[in-house]
């Protein structure tokens, strides 16, 4: 199976407010990457659209779930992804990296295009 990224971009005023990327690792699973909004566009629901977008490709692409990996110990970032719908699992160390990372997925076949 070919793998790649698929980017998107959220535009507000003209201009690109933020971006992320959505790649197929496998037939079940998709990554959500890259996510990222201008400091000036935050708080405004465009991280929330761009996720949400990432979730709607997943399920165009036929995967079951959708997965992250975050800093571990960063945990408003993580109850952020809570309240969109993603569930905390395992944590793990990577020999190149200063920190740990959390894994947390979204059910793509439990969770409802519009529950969240």
């Amino acid at each position: 199976m070919e793998r790649g990224a698929t980017y998107f971009v959220l535009e507000s005023e003209n201009s690109i407010a933020g971006c992320v990327a959505c790649e197929k690792a496998n037939k079940d699973i998709c990554y959500l990457e890259r996510l990222a909004v201008l400091p000036e566009k935050r708080n405004q629901g465009f991280g929330k659209a761009l996720v949400e977008r990432v979730l709607s490709n997943a399920r165009e692409l036929g995967a079951g779930a959708v997965s992250i990996g975050i800093i571990a110990d960063h945990a408003e970032l993580k109850n952020w992804y809570q309240k969109i719908g993603f569930v905390e699992g395992e944590t793990r160390t990577f020999i190149n990296l200063p920190f740990l990372v959390t894994f947390m997925s979204y059910n793509l076949n439990e969770n409802s295009p519009h529950e969240k």
